[in-house]
């Protein structure tokens, strides 16, 4: 995937230092933490070291992909979303998401995961608590198809042959 990645509302692209307290903000609210279970660092240490590690750029090896999302028209940061091999049988990558509390419910989430997806020729799956309504209309809206819930919900995208670009 070629970045900056261009939506209407927003560019997604790599992490880079100045994004240190968007990231801070985000990771560290608890209304992220409820949902994210052990993913994603929970403190400005653990902020730190992954900051560190992904505007490095030794670990941008084709099989992750660790995007900021930045309103197009003031390049503002509004949140973070991951995707990656998986180890789960369910799909080749996993992703995850988060937006910062101020950008929250203007469908930046969509907007970027519906764009990443259709830039992958790779099966995608996520999942979501099952209380998380607005993580599951997030990957709905996105064109991802839910599966049998198990302990949580899931979702899988399949690309067709025109979405890989």
């Amino acid at each position: 995937m070629e970045l900056p990645l261009i939506t209407p509302r927003l560019a997604l692209r790599w992490p880079i230092e100045s994004d240190f307290q968007t990231l801070v903000e985000l990771w560290t609210d608890p209304r992220v933490a409820r949902f994210m279970d052990d993913f994603g660092p929970r403190d400005e240490p653990a902020v730190r070291a992954w900051l560190d590690l992904h505007t490095s750029g030794t670990n941008r090896d084709g099989t992750h992909l660790q995007l900021i999302l930045t309103r197009r028209t003031d390049a503002t940061p509004v949140g973070w979303l991951g995707l990656g091999a998986s180890e789960d049988p369910t799909a080749d990558w996993s992703f995850g998401y988060a937006i910062h509390p101020t950008h929250r419910t203007n469908g930046y989430a969509t907007e970027a995961l519906a764009a990443a997806l259709t830039h992958l020729d790779v099966t995608v799956w996520g999942e979501c608590h099952l209380t998380n309504a607005a993580s599951a209309h997030v990957m709905q809206s996105a064109g991802m198809q839910e599966l049998p819930p198990t302990t949580s919900r899931r979702f899988l995208h399949t690309p067709r042959q025109s979405d890989a670009q």
